[in-house]
């Protein structure tokens, strides 16, 4: 089988996986945990973190950031870190934080990011779902 610029590509093994299928993604995961609440499916697949042992930022220091960035005007980094503020919130299990700071980022994104809207309305439902989620990692 031919790969990408025409190298062969190495097949992987399927044993121990008899059917050859793939073991589940994290997002079949997420969808798993989510049943047939897309909004709420599509809000987390967004706004999680996949490695939350890699976010070397910490809480107080991505509030911080939002804050400084927004009394500097600048939008787009006061919206990036009021979301690394919630993520983080997500992964701690703080429903509070999580409506704080994903209606803060969503007063500054507007209607082009409704997954904050989603997740600020139904933080504590978020909360539980994201601690399910991680608890799965």
């Amino acid at each position: 089988m031919l790969g990408l610029f025409g190298k062969k590509k190495k097949q992987t093994p399927t044993a121990g996986n008899p059917a050859g299928n793939p073991e589940p993604s994290v997002l079949n995961k997420l969808q798993e945990i989510t049943g047939n609440d897309a909004e709420m499916y599509q809000s987390l697949s967004r706004l999680l973190f996949l490695d939350p042992k890699k976010i070397t930022t910490s809480f107080e220091d991505a509030i911080s950031q939002a804050r400084t960035f927004e009394s500097m005007g600048n939008k787009t980094r006061t919206e990036v870190w009021y979301r690394i503020a919630g993520g983080i919130a997500l992964y701690r299990g703080d429903a509070e934080n999580v409506r704080k700071f994903f209606e803060k980022a969503s007063s500054i994104a507007g209607d082009s990011r409704p997954e904050y809207r989603t997740v600020a309305s139904r933080s504590q439902d978020a909360v539980n779902l994201a601690g399910k989620f991680y608890e799965t990692m």
